[in-house]
C-alpha cells in the first residue's frame, strides 16, 4: 500500500470516529409520555422541566407548559423535545382543581430518566388527588 492510500484510510477512520463521538451530543427527537390516567380531567395545567444533570443543581435545558380547560386534559400527554441523549431530571408540575373543593391543588414530581431516542413514560397519576 502506498503512503497516500494509508493517509486516506487514516483520515477516513478518524472522521468516522469523530462523527460517532460527537453525534451523541447532538439534539434529536425524544418522546416523553406523561401518564395522568383517570385523574386527567382534574388537571388544568402541566409544566415539564428538563435538567441535564440528574439531581439538585442540574442545568435547566427545556421547559414547556400545557394549559387545558377543565376536564379536557388527555390521559397521556406526549411531548417530543429535541434533546441530546443522556440522563435528565424531569420535573412535572401539575396544577388543577379537586372535584369536591374549589381551591386548586399543585403537585410536583421529579423523575430521573435516560433519553436514548426512544420513548420514556412517566406515570404521575398517583400524584393527582382523586
Amino acid at each position: 500500500m502506498s503512503r497516500k492510500r494509508i493517509a486516506q484510510l487514516v483520515l477516513i477512520v478518524a472522521a468516522v470516529a469523530l462523527y460517532l463521538v460527537l453525534s451523541r451530543h447532538w439534539p434529536r427527537s425524544q418522546i416523553v409520555h406523561i401518564v395522568l390516567g383517570d385523574a386527567a380531567p382534574r388537571v388544568e395545567e402541566l409544566t415539564l422541566r428538563y435538567a441535564e444533570r440528574p439531581g439538585p443543581g442540574g442545568d435547566l435545558t427545556r421547559q414547556v407548559t400545557f394549559p387545558y380547560p377543565r376536564g379536557t386534559a388527555p390521559r397521556i400527554v406526549t411531548h417530543e423535545p429535541n434533546l441530546p441523549d443522556g440522563d435528565y431530571t424531569v420535573e412535572v408540575d401539575i396544577l388543577g382543581a379537586k372535584d369536591t373543593r374549589p381551591e386548586p391543588f399543585r403537585a410536583t414530581i421529579e423523575r430521573r430518566v435516560t433519553l436514548e431516542g426512544g420513548t420514556v413514560s412517566i406515570d404521575v397519576s398517583q400524584a393527582v388527588p382523586r
